[in-house]
């Protein structure tokens, strides 16, 4: 089973979308960084990519990002194979500004989990990103489609999600 964790926080703002961008371009713990829309490989430049959309559609107060992470099961045991999913999975988000990377060893579950941060503002057209639970399952079913198993999904709010 893979686990999908959806965290939502609602508070922040334009700092919030700082600590997560950092947070997943962090190259002392990010194994193979990947995005769209921004540059992944520098943490300052991918902030300011996804500003740049929020002030063009003037929703800069809105709620910064949708942040998930992903918990593969022990079936995965390579960086090759957790990256390659990784990758399959963040593009369920088109229309989205996202940087995702792929983190080792996590404690409850696995050896390898993602984390998933996507502008919260679409660069085609301003719209919000929907969180509601139906749209979180067309999500869950796509993650269960390419890694072949059944996923399951929790929902979190935290205010320290991008704290070690």
């Amino acid at each position: 089973m893979v686990n999908v964790i959806m965290i939502r926080n609602t508070y922040g703002g334009s700092e919030y979308l700082r600590k997560g961008c950092f947070y997943v371009t962090n190259h002392a713990r990010a194994i193979a960084p990947g995005g769209f829309g921004v540059n992944y490989t520098d943490a300052v430049a991918c902030y300011n990519n996804m500003l740049a959309v929020k002030q063009f559609y003037h929703k800069t107060s809105d709620n910064p990002l949708l942040h998930i992470v992903v918990s593969y099961n022990e079936n995965i045991k390579d960086i090759y194979d957790a990256t390659r999913l990784s990758s399959r999975i963040a593009s369920f988000f088109t229309g989205y500004q996202y940087v995702y990377c792929t983190h080792s060893k996590d404690r409850e579950c696995s050896w390898f989990h993602m984390h998933l941060v996507i502008n919260s503002v679409s660069y085609l057209n301003g719209n919000l990103i929907s969180s509601w639970i139906g749209y979180m399952q067309q999500f869950c079913a796509h993650v269960a489609a390419i890694t072949h198993q059944s996923t399951w999904l929790s929902i979190k709010t935290k205010s320290n999600d991008f704290e070690d």
